[in-house]
């Protein structure tokens, strides 16, 4: 049990203290404040089972303190302290929920030991209360969350019922990452225009929060106008989060609740793929799932030693992401576990690639990392290094972009001048040669089996400039590109 001692003066917060380890030398005393305000920032950085507060204390008084604890810490059991015996200060504290009441006339070693067997049963009571009415909610919102149109009969008695304190009128959902303080910080940053917040742990890697728009009078003149408010209110307290932030529009039905929370869900999944998702794709979960089946496709094929069958798998998960906005953190999993098969059961070389694919913070991030499992993939029976493999297949599936070895020691984790020196040593041409090379073999390719125009396919194979293409290409192959077509046509 962790307990905390308030008093503004040092020696009865000593005696207290002292009394507090004579009767029970397990407990651990987290500090003394001698203030409220001292108190609630110690209670931040680390919370209390049992506090013991004095009444009368300079500028926030014990009373204070005690909304101020019941109200943020509602789990914490505090016993008044004060050396006044009138009925009054009791009656005060009673009403303000203290959940015990002690002259300082009479602190004792026994006295302590039955105050600390008190606030350890009631705080059992309370953990137990909290714990059943979090799952009695969970399993509401998850009823909620599986109808399929998002909207269902729901009413403020039903919530209640159900330990949800969220009025009709005015709600939205947030979405955000399981990550130390971002909870805290959403809540301290919100308090003063919404309210009623119920936190829903959606997954392991992902809170919902709910709230209420405080009721403040205020209108909007379209709800567009008040969407945009929304997002730069959000935005701005995004900035002191780590990840991301979703949420949804504001609703005024209650009804609305699913639509809400698989909003938030979906704008917290879309941050991660930098545009607004396709609207005839299906559903949250089912996208979830067909995503967990490729990547377990891939990794059962890795283990089979099927690399191709597994790269095969890779690139369709990747590609149905792309396309359909997957749940973003269900995707880095799934990645983060391919790269595992791939080190188990091949002996793959990929030092910090699952750390990085895991907390990717975008999919651009993402796909450089995916680049290095296909180069694994690809490179099974090769002499390439994981790394060099990575750059080929990136190479390879981008060549005929505005490509740079700065982008492709980006998307394989190198240094520029170290993928430089270990490309020569490994492919034996330099990085600039070998994307010419496959830029004129693809050229080559386009012009034997196609009807587009020698400046079409130069453009095509990342050489705009036709003059230059032509040149080269004379260089690689002994003839020209209008020799290669009259070839295709049959002239000599």
């Amino acid at each position: 049990m962790n307990v905390l001692v308030v008093d503004d003066e040092a020696l009865v917060s000593q005696y207290v203290t002292q009394c507090i380890r004579e009767a029970d030398p397990s407990v651990q005393i987290i500090g003394t404040a001698s203030s409220g305000a001292k108190a609630l920032a110690m209670l931040e950085k680390t919370p209390a089972d049992l506090i013991f507060a004095d009444i009368t204390m300079p500028k926030m008084d014990g009373l204070e303190l005690l909304r101020r604890i019941k109200a943020e810490h509602p789990a914490a059991t505090v016993v008044m302290l004060t050396c006044h015996d009138e009925f009054e200060y009791a009656r005060q504290a009673i009403q303000n929920k203290a959940d015990g009441y002690m002259l300082k006339s009479e602190i004792s070693a026994e006295r302590m030991r039955q105050a600390l067997e008190e606030a350890g049963a009631l705080w059992k009571e309370r953990r137990l209360e909290q714990q059943t009415g979090q799952l009695k909610q969970n399993d509401y919102l998850r009823r909620i969350m599986e109808e399929e149109d998002g909207v269902c009969v729901v009413t403020e008695e039903n919530l209640r019922k159900n330990n949800i304190f969220l009025r009709d009128g005015g709600f939205a959902a947030l979405c955000f990452e399981n990550e130390d303080g971002n909870l805290q910080t959403v809540l301290s940053n919100v308090e003063a225009d919404y309210e009623n917040p119920v936190v829903y742990p959606y997954s392991g890697d992902l809170t919902v929060l709910l709230l209420n728009l405080r009721r403040t009078g205020r209108q909007w003149d379209t709800f567009e106008d008040l969407y945009r408010e929304m997002d730069a209110y959000f935005l701005g307290i995004e900035a002191r989060l780590k990840g991301r932030l979703g949420h949804s529009r504001m609703f005024f039905r209650i009804a609305w609740l699913g639509t809400a929370i698989k909003e938030a869900l979906e704008s917290h999944n879309d941050r991660f793929y930098g545009s607004a998702a396709p609207e005839d794709r299906e559903g949250y979960g089912l996208r979830t799932k067909r995503l967990q089946k490729l990547a377990a496709q891939a990794a059962l094929h890795i283990e089979a030693q099927s690399f191709g069958a597994a790269r095969a798998s890779l690139e369709e998960a990747l590609s149905y992401a792309r396309e359909s906005h997957a749940d973003a953190a269900a995707l880095k999993r799934a990645c983060g576990q391919i790269c595992a098969a791939l080190e188990e059961h091949c002996g793959a070389e990929l030092p910090g690639c699952r750390q990085r694919l895991e907390e990717a913070p975008d999919l651009e991030t993402l796909e450089g990392g995916a680049a290095l499992l296909l180069g694994a993939l690809e490179s099974r029976g090769k002499q390439y290094s994981a790394a060099i493999a990575g750059a080929l297949a990136y190479i390879g599936r981008h060549y005929a972009e505005d490509l740079t070895l700065n982008t492709v020691a980006d998307h394989v984790f190198l240094n520029r001048e170290y993928l430089s020196r270990r490309f020569k040593q490994e492919v034996g041409v330099t990085f600039s040669e070998y994307l010419t090379s496959v830029r004129l073999k693809r050229a080559r390719e386009l012009l034997e089996t196609t009807g587009l125009r020698i400046s079409e396919v130069a453009s095509q194979t990342g050489i705009p400039n036709v003059s230059y293409f032509s040149t080269i290409f004379r260089k690689e192959f002994g003839c020209s590109p209008s020799e290669i077509r009259a070839k295709k046509n049959g002239k000599s």
